[in-house]
């Protein structure tokens, strides 16, 4: 699921379909997005950590599908900070995602709650506080990746301006909390859209200032729902996702794609260690996985 900004108003606060605060509906209102986690944990669906899916460890309880949460832009309104308390931990907006997402620890513990949060050069825009939400997100269940140091639209780019862009950030995250985020990028504006691009491969592998970086993912803006990581189709280095919005279940909005789903959701066999599938689908399991298939 891609979500933007979380805004603390109601659905009939804004101008717009649903849950909608934008025209496109990148940005969410607060009580869209307390009714999308209630859905998706109703639907049976439980969360994975990103760099664990991509990596093919589903870990999530037999019956149930797993989830991934995706956050871009690093907007404030994602971990809005109040100030501290008397011992001096972080004030978390509870309108805020994550004061939002950390209710929902409390209601269900059974719900694994946790997203990757993508972030550039402004972090979180709340300079006083920026290095320690980063450092409190990682050591809370959340993890941090790459959305450029600029924003760039990455087609636009020489591959030198491509290589900093990347770069950069990749050294100030390593800086703030070494060997602790996601070497993956969320690509600003889905761009490049072609695997061709001559950009494309310094987005996956490159160096800056001397130091070199290793991108085992990328995320498109998306549009629909990515296959499962077992699958031989499935390119983790270009992955789709949901655009998290509301459009009357047209336009491959949050209804549209969970419709889709309800004939070929992925569902968990209850052991993170076995791949579980019918002997006649079995020619869809990349070969990697092999030794860890059950046909039945």
């Amino acid at each position: 699921m891609m979500y933007h900004g979380i805004y603390n108003l109601s659905n009939s606060d804004t101008g717009y379909t649903g849950g909608n605060v934008d025209k496109d509906g990148y940005n969410r209102t607060k009580e869209s997005f307390i009714n999308d986690l209630e859905f998706y944990y109703q639907k049976g669906y439980r969360m994975v950590r990103l760099e664990d899916y991509v990596n093919g460890i589903i870990d999530v309880p037999l019956g149930y599908s797993p989830i991934v949460l995706t956050f871009d832009d690093g907007l404030k309104n994602n971990i809005n900070i109040l100030g501290k308390d008397e011992e001096g931990k972080l004030i978390i907006d509870e309108n805020s995602a994550v004061g939002i997402l950390e209710q929902f620890k409390k209601k269900y513990p059974d719900y694994n709650v946790t997203a990757t949060f993508f972030i550039n050069g402004g972090l979180f825009n709340q300079p006083e506080y920026n290095i320690e939400i980063i450092k409190w997100l990682v050591e809370n269940g959340y993890d941090i990746g790459n959305h450029t140091y600029s924003h760039y639209n990455m087609e636009k780019l020489t591959i030198d301006e491509t290589k900093k862009e990347i770069g950069r950030l990749y050294n100030f995250l390593k800086e703030i909390i070494p060997n602790k985020y996601v070497k993956i990028v969320a690509l600003p504006f889905g761009t490049p859209y072609s695997l061709d691009h001559p950009n494309r491969p310094f987005i996956l592998n490159g160096e800056y200032e001397g130091i070199k970086y290793n991108t085992i993912s990328t995320l498109r803006v998306g549009y629909e729902s990515e296959l499962s990581p077992f699958s031989k189709n499935f390119d983790k280095t270009y992955i789709k996702r949901i655009r998290a919005y509301d459009n009357n279940g047209n336009d491959f909005d949050i209804e549209y794609n969970f419709k889709k789903l309800d004939n070929n959701r992925y569902v968990s066999d209850g052991n993170k260690h076995t791949i579980t599938i019918k002997e006649e689908d079995l020619e869809y399991v990349n070969e990697i996985y092999a030794d860890k298939v059950i046909t039945y």
